[in-house]
C-alpha cells in the first residue's frame, strides 16, 4: 500500500537519523607481512642432565651469537586483522625463526657433577660442552593483541602469548646429538613498530620485538635447558588482502 504523501517527509527524516546514529561498519582490514632482521639473546644459564652418565651440571653466564644470515636466515611472517579500517584494536598471528649458537670458547662458571665427579670451576664452556646450537631454528608462534594509531604513518604495539619449537644440535662430553623439532613450552612476546603506507594496499615497517621462553631439548643421554630472553630488530613489507 502506498504511503500517504504527508508521511514521506517524516519517514525519510527518521531513516536519515537512524543511519547517522548507527553507521554501517567500514570494511575489515587484513594484512599479510613478511620480515627479516637480527636477534640478540641475553646470556643465560645452561643446565645439562645425563642421568646414566652421572652428569648434572649448570653453566652460568653462557653467551650466544645469532648469525642471522647463515642459512636458514632470520625471517618471520604475520597475519594481522582489524574489524574495521579505522579500528584501533586488532589481533595478529606471528611466526619468527631465529637461531642461537653457544660461544663455547668463553669462560663460564660451572657447578654440579660431571660423570659422577663434583665440579665447581670457572672454565671455558667447551671443557664440558663442545657444541650447543639451535641452528635449525628457535621457532616462535604467537597470538597477539595489537593496538595501532591508524593513518598513513601508523605506529603500533602488540603483546601476546608465544609457543616455542626448537631444533638443536649439540656435542656434550664428546658425544654428538641432533634432535628433531621439539616443543619447548610457552612464553611471552611484545613488539612495537611503525607502518608506512606506500600504496593503498602495501606498506613498509621497522619493528622491535622482545620475547621470552625456554629451550628444553635432548642431548646425548639426557636433556639440556636454557632460558631464552631475546631482543629482535626487524623490517619488512605488508600487503592488505581485499
Amino acid at each position: 500500500m502506498p504511503l500517504p504523501r504527508n508521511a514521506a517527509g517524516p519517514l525519510a527524516s527518521a531513516i536519515m537519523f537512524c543511519v547517522a546514529a548507527h553507521p554501517l561498519p567500514g570494511r575489515t582490514e587484513t594484512f599479510a607481512s613478511i620480515y627479516t632482521g637480527s636477534s640478540r639473546t641475553r646470556q643465560s644459564e645452561l643446565k645439562l642432565s645425563q642421568p646414566a652418565l652421572g652428569t648434572d651440571l649448570t653453566a652460568q653466564g653462557v653467551r650466544w651469537s645469532a648469525d642471522p644470515w647463515r642459512p636458514a636466515p632470520y625471517y618471520g611472517m604475520r597475519v594481522t586483522h582489524f574489524a574495521d579500517e579505522a579500528a584501533a584494536w586488532g589481533f595478529a598471528v606471528d611466526y619468527t625463526h631465529y637461531k642461537i649458537y653457544a660461544k663455547t670458547d668463553r669462560q663460564v662458571t660451572v657447578g654440579g657433577t660431571s660423570r659422577g665427579s663434583p665440579v665447581s670451576a670457572v672454565v671455558p664452556l667447551n671443557q664440558f660442552v663442545q657444541r650447543f646450537e639451535i641452528s635449525h631454528g628457535v621457532n616462535v608462534l604467537s597470538l597477539n593483541g595489537v593496538y595501532r594509531w591508524a593513518g598513513n604513518v601508523e605506529p603500533y604495539i602488540g603483546l601476546g602469548a608465544a609457543y616455542y619449537l626448537a631444533h638443536a644440535e649439540s656435542t656434550v662430553g664428546g658425544d654428538p646429538h641432533e634432535t628433531g623439532y621439539q616443543a619447548t613450552g610457552f612464553g611471552v612476546q611484545t613488539f612495537a613498530g611503525v607502518r608506512w603506507r606506500m600504496t593503498e594496499r602495501t606498506g613498509l615497517f621497522p619493528e622491535a620485538k622482545y620475547n621470552t621462553g625456554k629451550a628444553r631439548v635432548d642431548i646425548a643421554g639426557g636433556r639440556a635447558e636454557t632460558p631464552l630472553r631475546t631482543v629482535h630488530l626487524a623490517a619488512g613489507i605488508s600487503v592488505e588482502f581485499r
